[in-house]
């Protein structure tokens, strides 16, 4: 990459160069204007060409780049910015969801006299703000990561985010299923 754009910036450096240019009348300006030597004009045409002298006083160029059409889309060298896949964003929503859910449920089943089955959430289901930051925590830990992931890995990105969004669906299924045998 680096190679590459060193390669770049030094074929620029390298065949750009300085011209003097004619306006619309026909005068030739004394301003130095760049050029693009990658097209070599005949030597008939080089001929025709205005020549300045350096004792020509300067004038303004103002109307120099008036003809020029700015809506062109710019050129990107190297590989085309990246957007994120579209399926990023529905997962990180129902993955928000699967834990907002989880974390009501939880609260409901154990107000109902229901344990906490899974022993890594045991300490922190007894007090409401450990819940809630947990399950928040988790959920934006999981997003990021897939955030700086779909960068490198696409696929990989939106495999990770299809898993954990199976892990916290698998989670809230079973909460519900418990608060359903509860009533």
């Amino acid at each position: 990459m680096h190679m590459t754009s060193a390669a770049v910036v030094t074929m620029l450096t390298v065949s750009s160069g300085t011209a003097l240019a004619a306006d619309r009348n026909g005068e030739t300006v004394t301003t130095p204007v760049a050029v693009d030597n990658t097209s070599a004009l005949p030597a008939a045409e080089s001929d025709k060409l205005p020549v300045v002298s350096a004792a020509e006083e300067p004038r303004s160029v103002s109307s120099l780049g008036g003809d020029v059409d700015w809506s062109l889309p710019p050129i990107h060298f190297g590989p085309s910015p990246r957007t994120r896949p579209s399926a990023l964003p529905a997962l990180y929503v129902s993955l928000a969801a699967f834990h907002v859910f989880d974390a009501y449920s939880t609260r409901q089943g154990l107000a109902r006299r229901a344990r906490e089955a899974n022993p890594l959430m045991q300490g922190a289901v007894g007090n409401p703000a450990a819940l809630w930051g947990l399950k928040v925590g988790t959920a934006a830990l999981s997003m990021v990561l897939a955030e700086r992931m779909w960068r490198t890995n696409r696929v990989g990105a939106i495999v990770t985010m299809v898993l954990v969004n199976g892990v916290a669906a698998a989670a809230a299924a079973n909460n519900a299923r418990v608060l359903r045998q509860q009533r």
